[in-house]
C-alpha cells in the first residue's frame, strides 16, 4: 500500500516536470526580494553592553600603595559593585548618563588580576549585568628598564 501512495507521489512530480514546472522557482517567485535600502532602513543597531569598562590605569608609586583608577559605563542610577581578585574594592552609582569611576590606592603585585563588575536589578535583586576584565603585571628587573624577551 505504501509503494502505490508512493509511485502516484512520483507520477505527479513526473508530470509537472514534463509540463515544465519547477517547484523551486514558483517558491523563489513568491518572496519577495528586499532592496538594500530596506534591509538597512529596518535594521536595528545591535544592542550595546549595558555595562562596560572603558579604562583601567594603575600608577605604581616608588613604595607601598599606588594609585588604581577604573572607569565606565553602567545602567544608570543602579549601585553598581566592583570585585578585585574577588575581594570587594568598591561600591559606586553611575550618573544619569550611566558613567562612573573609582579612583584606590592598593598595591598591585605581580601576576594575574581580575577586575569584576556587577549590577543587580532593584526591584528582582538578580544579577542584570556583569563585566569582568583580566590584567597581568609582569615582574620589572631590579634597575626599573622593562624586561626584554
Amino acid at each position: 500500500m505504501t509503494g502505490s501512495k508512493y509511485l502516484r507521489v512520483l507520477a505527479v512530480v513526473a508530470a509537472l516536470a514534463l509540463l515544465g514546472f519547477d517547484p523551486r522557482s514558483a517558491i523563489a517567485e513568491d518572496v519577495p526580494e528586499a532592496s538594500p535600502a530596506e534591509d538597512s532602513a529596518d535594521a536595528q543597531p545591535s544592542p550595546r553592553s549595558p555595562l562596560r569598562v572603558d579604562s583601567f590605569d594603575y600608577k605604581d608609586a616608588s613604595e607601598g600603595e599606588g594609585k588604581l583608577t577604573i572607569a565606565g559605563v553602567a545602567l544608570p542610577g543602579n549601585d553598581l559593585y566592583l570585585f578585585f581578585d574577588d575581594q570587594p574594592l568598591a561600591k559606586v552609582v553611575p550618573d544619569d548618563g550611566g558613567k562612573w569611576s573609582v579612583e584606590k590606592d592598593l598595591k598591585l603585585e605581580d601576576g594575574r588580576h581580575t577586575l569584576r563588575a556587577e549590577q543587580y536589578d532593584p526591584v528582582t535583586r538578580m544579577l542584570a549585568a556583569r563585566a569582568t576584565i583580566s590584567i597581568e603585571r609582569v615582574k620589572q628587573p631590579s634597575d626599573g628598564a622593562p624586561k626584554t624577551p
